[in-house]
């Protein structure tokens, strides 16, 4: 068996979204001040017009069965945790007829250890910025393990509350590595789920665009 190797994957949060620049011109001892927004992002949901998606090179070739610590400082009941997270995996599973994930229950294990065991947990990962990781145990093109962390740096909400990370809409992101999917960060896919950039408030990701949903295609077909 080929030597096993682990990658860490990181959505980060995007502060501001859009880049400005200020451009001064003196006219007769007079400052005119302009302020010019560079705007690639693309204003209106295109994603289902959006075709692009990239591989990770590696994915699972066995449905994902996986559980959930659905323990949290917020005051999320363990039923409405499990609902979300488990809304967010079966967001992937309509666009296929292969069985990507599988939830087999709660558990009290925390995300981030090669431990035989699929989970997602909330806990502290230590670099600024980093709203979820997703942790894949991978060999040859054959992934073995995964884990997700939400980072409890962060506050977070299972309604798309302002000020706080969505569940559901982070979730859904880090399933799409679980599915073999890599980030994109092109300005262009700023609409598709599995852009590589989140903000507090945000929902749109809990929905696939088209190119996000070719990804999986290309992975386990039809």
């Amino acid at each position: 068996m080929k030597k096993l190797k682990a990658l860490i994957l990181l959505l980060v949060a995007l502060f501001p979204i859009f880049a400005m620049v200020t451009a001064v011109s003196a006219v007769e001892h007079s400052i005119h001040e302009e302020v010019i927004v560079i705007y690639a992002i693309p204003p209106e949901d295109d994603s289902m017009n959006n075709t692009h998606y990239q591989l990770l090179g590696f994915h699972w070739y066995t449905t994902i069965n996986y559980y959930i610590n659905p323990r949290n400082m917020y005051g999320f009941s363990t039923t409405a945790v499990v609902n979300t997270i488990t809304t967010s995996a079966n967001t992937w599973d309509e666009q296929t007829s292969f069985q990507v994930f599988n939830y087999k229950g709660t558990i009290t294990r925390s995300a981030g250890r090669y431990d035989g065991y699929n989970v997602v947990s909330w806990g502290f990962f230590y670099q600024r910025g980093v709203i979820a990781v997703a942790y894949i145990w991978y060999s040859g093109s054959q992934i073995v393990e995964t884990d997700c962390l939400m980072n409890t740096f962060f506050s977070w909400s299972l309604s798309g509350q302002a000020r706080r990370m969505d569940v559901q809409n982070i979730m859904t992101h880090e399933f799409g590595h679980w599915c073999g999917l890599a980030d994109l960060y092109g300005d262009a896919d700023y609409w598709l789920t599995m852009y590589g950039y989140s903000n507090y408030g945000e929902t749109y990701k809990r929905t696939l665009g088209l190119g996000d949903i070719n990804g999986l295609l290309a992975v386990y077909g039809p």
